[in-house]
C-alpha cells in the first residue's frame, strides 16, 4: 500500500515537473556593454533536470569563441552566462536551453528572445583632442590653474540622448560624494576651469546604475622645475665636497713640507755645527767667569 501511494505521487511530480525561466520574461533582461549577463533554466520536480546545452539562434554556445560563455549544469539548474556582454550578442535573437527530459526536450518557458542594450557609461574623454579613456583604471594629468572638461561616454548612442548623467566625487575610489568646490556640470560635461589640489581624486558618471571612474591626478606648477632644481642641487653638493677636498689636501701638504723642512734641518751638517759652536762659546763664557 504504501509503495503503491509512493510510485502514484512520484508520478504526479513527474507529470506537474517543469521548467522556470530566470528572469522570467525577456523584457525583465538588459544587456550592457563589457559587463556579464546570466540566464538561468530552473528545474522543478522529482530527480534530475538532465541539462544538456544552451543554444543561442540554433547554434550551441560551446562552439562559439572560448572563454565568451560558460555554461554551469547542476542537477536542479543550468546557468549560461555571457562574462563580457558585446554587440553581436544583442543581435540573437533566441537563446535557450536543450534537455534530455521526455518532451521537454526545449522547455518553452527556458527561452529567451532578444535581449535589449541599456544604455550606459562605456567611457570618458576630455576636451583634448584624442585624449579618451575606455578602460577602467585610467587616469588623467593636468597642472594647477589649468582647466579640464570632462564628457561621459554613452553607448549605445541612439539610446544617450535624453539621459541626465550623474557625476560623483571620491578622494579613494571607495566612496562617492558631492563634487568638490570649484566643479561645474555643463550640458552633462564636467568642467573645471581652475585645476588645484583639492580636485585631485576620482569622478565618475554615472547612468543606469552603471558607473564609469576615471583619476585625475593634479601636478604642482612647479613640477617641471623639481628635475632642474635636483640636477642643481646635485651639482652645488659635488662642488662643496671637491673644494672640501681640495683644502684638506692644501692643508695636508703645508704639513708635510713643513716636516720635511725640519727634518733637512737636523739632518744638515752646517746646522750641527753651528750649534756646536755656540755650545763652545757657551762653556768658554762659563770658566771666564
Amino acid at each position: 500500500m504504501f509503495f503503491a501511494l509512493f510510485t502514484a505521487l512520484n508520478c504526479i511530480l513527474y507529470l506537474n515537473a517543469q521548467y522556470v525561466g530566470q528572469p522570467t520574461t525577456t523584457a525583465d533582461v538588459k544587456g550592457v556593454l563589457k559587463h556579464s549577463l546570466k540566464l538561468t533554466c530552473v528545474y522543478q520536480g522529482v530527480g534530475d533536470g538532465e541539462f544538456e546545452e544552451w543554444y543561442r539562434d540554433g547554434f550551441p554556445v560551446s562552439q562559439e569563441k572560448p572563454g565568451h560563455y560558460a555554461v554551469d549544469n547542476k542537477e536542479g539548474e543550468s546557468t549560461l552566462t555571457i562574462k563580457i556582454f558585446v554587440r553581436s550578442d544583442a543581435d540573437v535573437k533566441q537563446w535557450y536551453v536543450k534537455t534530455k527530459k521526455a518532451g521537454q526536450e526545449e522547455p518553452p518557458a527556458c527561452r529567451f528572445g532578444q535581449i535589449a542594450l541599456k544604455a550606459s557609461p562605456q567611457g570618458i574623454e576630455t576636451d583634448r583632442a584624442n585624449e579618451k579613456l575606455d578602460s577602467a583604471h585610467g587616469s588623467l594629468r593636468r597642472n594647477e590653474e589649468q582647466s579640464i572638461t570632462l564628457k561621459c561616454i554613452v553607448e549605445p548612442k541612439n539610446l544617450s540622448n535624453g539621459n541626465i548623467v550623474e557625476w560623483r566625487y571620491s578622494p579613494d575610489h571607495h566612496l562617492y560624494n558631492d563634487l568638490p568646490d570649484g566643479v561645474k556640470i555643463e550640458n552633462n560635461e564636467l568642467v573645471i576651469e581652475q585645476v588645484k589640489k583639492i580636485h585631485r581624486g576620482y569622478y565618475s558618471c554615472e547612468l543606469n546604475d552603471v558607473k564609469f571612474s576615471v583619476l585625475l591626478r593634479v601636478k604642482d606648477r612647479l613640477a617641471a622645475l623639481w628635475p632642474f632644481l635636483g640636477i642643481v642641487g646635485i651639482v652645488v653638493v659635488l662642488v662643496a665636497i671637491i673644494l672640501i677636498f681640495e683644502k684638506r689636501q692644501k692643508s695636508n701638504k703645508r704639513a708635510a713640507a713643513t716636516d720635511d723642512d725640519d727634518q733637512d734641518q737636523a739632518n744638515d751638517p752646517l746646522v750641527r755645527t753651528t750649534t756646536k759652536s755656540s755650545d763652545n762659546d757657551s762653556k768658554k763664557r762659563t770658566v771666564k767667569a
